[in-house]
């Protein structure tokens, strides 16, 4: 009989721990080693990446099948399925869904209430494909040009102004009944470091984070945010031991649940980043999440990090390491908040209806977003033929993957202006090709040149675009990544700011090319 209790106390343990874990896996199909995650640990959260994404079809299917997996496996609550749907560069929904302009072009309208809009509509298309739990809205505020993660995920660079955007947006999700999760806790936005790579640290006092850093976190408590996103980066004035935020107490509970007043789910940024794994371990970043006072930790690839997680947890209960105070708390925010938002029943609109309101709000906030930086030399209206120059050396995102296409502006091109004539010149292979005297000489036959700014990895092709600009060769610039590179580009007469490179955007600053709408303005200083 007691061997028997014990066994059902292990099993009860078992399942409780899962709740805790939220895990991702490769494919388009469920895998046999997460339906025993779901059946056999009752982990309780899935987090869906584009690796999991194919059409709007195929991912309904499988996240029916995930669900129906769970409750057939004795799984009282939904699952939560979650997704970094930030829009822009960092977006998980399939391609034959209209796509959204990302947070800093939402900045550069300086129209809080597009936020609100976009956080609706995002949140409507969510619940259509059985995501509910979206990853945003990013909270930090990029005051760091150089910061290598966050940049343009981020709604601008001043406190108040993230803020603003940040609650709309959450307001937009929340409302239709899609949890809503804040990021990176307590900030990443003055960090030259990716955690995602290494530990960062950002060493500003208390005084200044209260001012900066804290802001846009303590607006959204007050909005009722229902989840916040802990931040790999080391904060030496709340934490003096050089350990992440995601593992300090002082970080989780003193400061978030005590000061600030947070009584929603606190779920880690993933733990198998390097800032965690290569350092505590994967096992013991969540034992020590969860001591900080995390309810729910995030591990999104591999299955033996997985159930290294699972096992770590239940040994640390089982060892008192873990108390059952706290094992229960995080038990039931958990529990709490699925109730909340995953159980009850909402309307859902019409899809075609859906999908045509998202491509005029995805047209609006592009055209309102689109900022001339400068804009000395307009085009004459006889233009016909094009020199599109494209940099294939583009620095890769790692929240946001590979998106670079290397047709993205002839595409534009065609899709505004479908009269001109468009050839592309890819770089560095060009320059492999053909000198940069010949090169200059051919680009003089064209009626102008528009030229793509990725970023400044590829040296050459900015010293041959600065001889471009150099000569007396009509041409326009675009900021395809971010608004900082501007810098690059000092001797541009023409030059726009897109804050992502995306075709929505990429047409909108064709549009402005020739006299449409470009209502944007800076939402970052340039240094």
């Amino acid at each position: 009989m007691e061997v028997s209790r014990s066994m059902k106390d292990i099993q009860w343990l078992r399942h409780r721990v899962g709740q805790f874990l939220c895990v991702g896996f490769d494919g388009l199909t469920v895998p046999s080693h997460v339906n025993d995650l779901l059946t056999t640990h009752h982990v309780g959260n899935i987090i869906l990446f584009s690796r999991n994404v194919s059409t709007t079809e195929q991912l309904i299917q499988l996240n029916q099948e995930l669900q129906t997996i769970a409750k057939q496996g004795g799984q009282e609550l939904p699952l939560t399925i979650s997704a970094d749907q930030e829009n822009g560069v960092v977006r998980r929904l399939p391609a034959d869904i209209p796509g959204l302009p990302g947070n800093m072009a939402l900045g550069a309208t300086g129209n809080a209430q597009w936020a609100l809009k976009s956080g609706q509509l995002t949140a409507q298309l969510l619940r259509h494909v059985g995501i509910n739990f979206n990853l945003a809205p990013v909270l930090d505020v990029n005051n760091n040009a150089k910061n290598p993660v966050i940049g343009v995920r981020s709604f601008a660079d001043t406190p108040d102004m993230v803020a603003d955007f940040g609650e709309k947006f959450i307001q937009g999700l929340q409302s239709q009944g899609v949890i809503a999760c804040g990021k990176h806790f307590p900030g990443h936005g003055d960090t030259t470091v990716d955690s995602h790579l290494q530990l960062p640290t950002i060493n500003h006092g208390r005084p200044r984070l209260e001012r900066v850093e804290l802001v846009p976190f303590r607006r959204a408590i007050e909005a009722g945010v229902d989840a916040l996103m802990t931040a790999h980066v080391v904060f030496p004035a709340i934490e003096p031991k050089p350990i992440a935020a995601t593992l300090s107490r002082r970080v989780l509970t003193d400061l978030l649940r005590q000061e600030l007043g947070f009584n929603g789910l606190i779920i880690t940024d993933c733990l198998e980043m390097n800032a965690v794994a290569n350092t505590v371990g994967v096992g013991r970043g969540a034992v020590m999440a969860l001591q900080a006072g995390a309810d729910m930790v995030l591990v999104s690839h591999r299955l033996d990090r997985q159930l290294d997680a699972l096992a770590s947890i239940v040994q640390a209960v089982e060892t008192g390491e873990l108390s059952q105070d706290r094992i229960d708390d995080a038990y039931q925010r958990v529990a709490n908040l699925k109730k909340a938002r995953l159980t009850s029943n909402r309307r859902v609109r019409p899809w075609a209806q859906l999908i045509e309101e998202t491509r005029t709000l995805q047209h609006d906030l592009a055209e309102h977003a689109v900022t001339k930086l400068r804009w000395e030399s307009p085009l004459p209206p006889s233009v016909r033929r094009v020199a599109v120059l494209v940099d294939e050396r583009v620095p890769v995102m790692v929240a946001a993957g590979d998106n670079h296409s290397p047709v993205l502006l002839a595409d534009a091109l065609q899709a505004v202006r479908p009269d001109l004539h468009s050839t592309v010149f890819r770089f560095p292979e060009t320059l492999q090709q053909v000198r940069t005297d010949d090169l200059l000489a051919q680009l003089r036959q064209y009626d102008f040149v528009l030229i793509g700014i990725n970023g400044g990895e590829n040296k050459d092709y900015l010293e041959f675009v600065h001889q471009v600009h150099a000569q007396s060769i009509l041409n326009v610039t675009l900021l395809l990544r971010s608004p900082y590179d501007a810098h690059l580009v000092p001797q541009s007469t023409n030059l726009l700011a897109l804050y992502e490179n995306t075709p929505w955007m990429a047409e909108a600053a064709v549009a402005a090319m020739f006299g449409g709408t470009a209502d944007g303005a800076l939402p970052v200083r340039i240094p």
